[in-house]
């Protein structure tokens, strides 16, 4: 049955949305939804997408403490290396409407659920850091126009801890290659990464003690490193079948165009990989001014027989982390 009260200028709170969704019903150009990520201002509307219960082995640079005070409050948190007087950051705070969205966790897939408008509460826009690094965000608090409903703020909330850590433990065991005991280990020669790329389950590249080293293909080049990655999805099937094990290496340096890269960035929101790393075929256009030349913007390109999928387009500050971590090699 329809209330009239839970309609609000277009949605019905509660309603679960994607971020195509929202754009069409916010009329921008149908391109927009691929560059949206956590948040997008664009004609004076700000939606935020917050997925509330962030993986385990998320990297703590974009592990964003999002949460509810209470059930008509809520604290967020801007994306990673942005300060007060940024221009993305002040167009957040004069937006004329500010949508919030929740999902529970990333294996709810990519709808979410429609909080209502919410209202920046005076006074509370402060810089910060994120967890225990030193990397700037600004925290943000606002007031729900309709406070949570107690059964979905229990369900939003509530974390199933074990049930997170089955998944975890799940996910890494049936691969057909050696794993090396991390006593044994010496990196780069006897043994090499593998990852996986699943959403939301990202190993953190600079712990190597996180990491499963396993005994590396015959016949690589000792002088370059390497590491092997599980790709899950179809964004790339056109190259990369869903689940084959490819050899990518690390990225040193040169030229990207063209090349399938295995990227890190937390302006990242791959629906298939996660938050903050996509795997996709990289090109960029370049402003050169007399001090030397810039990154203008970057495309990240599927490469699927699918054509819902979309390029992810980055510009000005969502470059500003923006990180190649390897160059696919072949599929092994």
């Amino acid at each position: 049955k329809f209330d009239l009260n839970k309609y609000c200028k277009g949605l019905v709170i509660y309603n679960k949305y994607s971020r195509k969704d929202i754009c069409r019903i916010l009329n921008w150009p149908n391109d927009i939804s691929s560059t949206v990520y956590g948040y997008r201002t664009n004609n004076n509307i700000t939606p935020l997408f917050v997925t509330y219960h962030k993986s385990n082995d998320i990297v703590e640079t974009i592990n964003y403490n999002d949460h509810f005070i209470d059930q008509d409050t809520f604290a967020w948190v801007s994306r990673s290396n942005r300060r007060l007087g940024s221009t993305e950051i002040q167009s957040v705070i004069n937006s004329n409407r500010t949508l919030l969205f929740i999902k529970k966790e990333d294996g709810e897939g990519s709808d979410f659920y429609y909080m209502g408008d919410v209202d920046l509460i005076s006074g509370s826009v402060k810089e910060g850091v994120i967890n225990n690094t030193q990397t700037p965000v600004v925290n943000f608090d606002f007031k729900l126009q309709h406070p949570v409903e107690d059964a979905l703020y229990e369900y939003l909330t509530h974390n199933y801890d074990s049930k997170n850590e089955s998944a975890a433990i799940e996910i890494k065991k049936d691969h057909p290659f050696k794993l090396i005991p991390f006593d044994q280990v010496v990196p780069y020669i006897n043994a090499i990464p593998f990852v996986r790329a699943a959403a939301g389950s990202m190993i953190n590249f600079n712990y190597q003690h996180e990491l499963d080293w396993i005994e590396p293909p015959l016949n690589l080049n000792k002088a370059n490193k390497y590491f092997i990655c599980q790709v899950i999805g179809e964004s790339m099937n056109r190259v990369i079948p869903n689940g084959s094990f490819c050899l990518f290496k690390n990225y040193e340096g040169g030229s990207r165009d063209g090349k399938i890269v295995f990227a890190q960035s937390s302006n990242i929101q791959d629906g298939e990989f996660g938050s903050g790393y996509t795997i996709k075929e990289y090109h960029s256009q370049k402003a050169v001014t007399p001090e030397g030349w810039s990154h203008q913007s970057i495309s990240l390109m599927p490469k699927s027989n699918n054509p819902s999928f979309n390029n992810i387009e980055l510009s000005n500050d969502d470059l500003i982390d923006f990180k190649v971590i390897g160059i696919f090699e072949k599929q092994l």
